[in-house]
C-alpha cells in the first residue's frame, strides 16, 4: 500500500539529505514541490491546501541543531497524522448484541467486506453473524453465506417478501446470544434519495452501534466525496477503505476523514480474508512518508501463531513427530498471509530491497510446498524412506529437480535436530517464523 506515494515523496525529503541549514527558501521550494505531488496523487485539493497552509505556520528556518531531512519528515508526519484522523475502535452495546450497518455504492467491495469485519471480530474472541439485509440482489445473500460458512461466522436472511424485515431484525437480536450482527444492506448505484431514506430508516428502527461506509481506495479522492455525501443523507458513523492495497498513491486514505468528516476505521489491505486492519493513522502517515511499518509486520506474525495454534490444537499429553506434514503447514502460512510482503512493506522504501529477491523467496516456498505435496502421506510422516528412485518421482511429480528435492530433505533435517522441543517448534513454524 502507498508505495507508490512513498517513492515520490521520498524525492522531495532527498535534496535535503546533504544540507546542513534549513532556509526559508528552502522551506518555500519543499512546500511547492510537496503540494504538486499530493495533486497528483489525486489527493483532495481542500486536503492538500491545509497540509500546506499548516506546514508553513509551523515550518521554521533551521541552524544546524537537527539535520534539515529529519526536521522536515517529523514536521510532516506530525501534521500528516493529524489530518489523518484519531483512531477509535468500533462502539459496543454493553447490554446485548452489537450491530453493524454496512453501505456503500455497488461494486465498493461492501459483501466480502463484511466478512472481511467478521472475521476479524471472530479473531478478537466475538460470536459473529453475517445478516443479508439486500432485498434487490439474491445473488448477495448467497455470496454472504458462502463467505460465512468457510470462515466460521454464522450467517442469518433477513429478506422477506423482496423487502428488509426490521421485526425479523429486532426479534433475532432479542433472542440472540450471539456478540456481533453484521448487517448487509443494498449497494447504491449513486447516491439515491430513496435508497438513502431507506437507510436512515433502518438506522431509525435499529438504532445499531455503528452505521459503516464502505468505500473504494481505488476511486482516490472521489471516495472522499461519496463518503461526504453519503454523511449528509444517511447517519454515517464510519468509514471502511475497501482495496486499500490498490491505493498505491494514497489519495483515498488521505482524502476520506478530512473532507467526509467521518473517521476511517478500518482498511482492506489484500484478498485475502485475514487482510483486514484496524485504520491507524500514525501507521499509515508512517507507510506514506516512507519510513516503514514494522508494527504492522510483528501484529501479522503474532495473530499468525494464534490462529494457527487454534486451528488444530494438539492432544495434551501427546507428544507430536516434527514431519514433512509440519512443514508444510508453515510453508502453507508463509505464502497465504504474504510474510514476505509484510517483510518488506515494514522496511522504509529507501532500504533497497531487491524486488527480484523478494520475488525469488515467493517462488522458493512455492517449489518447497510443491515437493512435499507429491510426497505420499507415508513419505511425509517418514521421510527416511526416500531414496533415488522416490525422490526421481517426486521432483518428476512437483516439477523440480532431485537436487531440490535433497535440499529440501537436508533443511528437514537441521530443522529436525533442532526440533529438542517438538511443540515450541511447531508453534514456531505454525507462525511462520522459520
Amino acid at each position: 500500500m502507498f508505495e507508490g506515494l512513498a517513492k515520490r515523496i521520498q524525492n522531495v525529503f532527498a535534496p535535503f539529505g546533504s544540507k546542513g541549514l534549513l532556509k526559508q527558501e528552502d522551506i518555500d521550494q519543499f512546500l511547492k514541490d510537496l503540494r504538486w505531488l499530493l495533486i497528483e496523487a489525486d489527493v483532495s485539493l481542500p486536503v492538500v491546501n491545509e497540509l500546506v497552509e499548516r506546514l508553513r505556520e509551523k515550518l521554521k528556518p533551521q541552524t544546524g541543531i537537527v539535520s534539515p531531512q529529519d526536521y522536515l519528515l517529523k514536521t510532516v508526519y506530525e501534521e500528516l497524522t493529524a489530518l489523518l484522523g484519531s483512531y477509535r475502535p468500533l462502539k459496543v452495546n454493553p447490554r446485548g448484541i452489537s450491530l453493524y450497518v454496512l453501505a456503500g455504492l455497488q461494486g465498493s467491495g461492501k459483501t466480502t467486506t463484511a466478512a472481511k469485519l467478521g472475521y476479524f471480530l471472530k479473531r478478537n474472541g466475538k460470536s459473529v453473524v453475517l445478516g443479508a439485509a439486500d432485498p434487490y440482489r439474491p445473488a448477495g445473500a448467497e455470496q454472504l453465506r458462502v463467505l460465512a460458512s468457510e470462515n466460521g461466522l454464522y450467517f442469518e436472511s433477513f429478506v422477506e417478501n423482496g423487502k428488509v424485515d426490521i421485526a425479523k431484525i429486532q426479534s433475532f437480536m432479542k433472542k440472540s446470544l450471539h456478540d456481533v450482527l453484521i448487517l448487509d444492506t443494498a449497494g447504491r448505484l449513486h447516491v439515491e434519495t430513496d435508497m438513502l431514506q431507506e437507510l436512515s430508516m433502518i438506522n431509525k428502527q435499529l438504532n445499531p452501534q455503528e452505521v459503516l461506509l464502505v468505500v473504494d481506495a481505488m476511486l482516490g479522492q472521489e471516495a472522499a466525496n461519496i463518503a461526504k455525501s453519503f454523511k449528509e443523507a444517511a447517519p454515517v458513523s464510519g468509514v471502511i477503505l475497501a482495496k486499500a492495497d490498490g491505493d498505491e498513491l494514497g489519495g483515498a486514505a488521505l482524502s476520506v476523514a478530512y473532507v467526509s468528516g467521518v473517521p476511517i476505521l478500518f482498511m482492506g489491505t489484500g484478498e485475502h480474508i485475514r487482510d483486514f486492519e484496524p485504520f491507524d493513522p500514525n501507521e499509515t502517515a508512517a507507510m506514506i512518508l516512507g519510513i516503514g511499518n514494522p508494527k504492522a509486520f510483528l501484529r501479522k506474525i503474532m495473530d499468525m501463531q494464534r490462529e494457527m495454534e487454534e486451528l488444530k490444537p494438539a492432544a495434551k499429553g501427546k507428544d507430536e513427530k516434527f514431519d514433512m506434514n509440519m512443514l508444510l503447514e508453515a510453508f502453507e502460512s508463509i505464502s497465504k498471509e504474504s510474510l514476505i510482503d509484510y517483510m518488506a512493506r515494514a522496511l522504509p522504501v529507501n532500504a533497497n530491497v531487491d524486488p527480484e529477491m523478494l520475488e525469488q523467496g515467493k517462488n522458493r516456498i512455492k517449489r518447497m510446498k510443491a515437493i512435499i505435496q507429491s510426497m505420499t502421506p507415508y513419505e511425509r510422516k517418514h521421510p527416511e524412506v526416500l531414496n533415488a528412485s522416490r525422490k526421481r518421482r517426486i521432483a518428476a511429480g512437483s516439477g523440480t529437480t532431485v537436487q531440490e528435492v535433497n535440499l529440501l530433505l537436508k533443511q528437514y533435517g537441521s530443522m529436525k535436530k533442532f526440533a529438542k522441543n517438538p511443540a515450541q517448534l511447531k508453534k514456531m513454524l505454525r507462525g511462520g517464523l522459520i
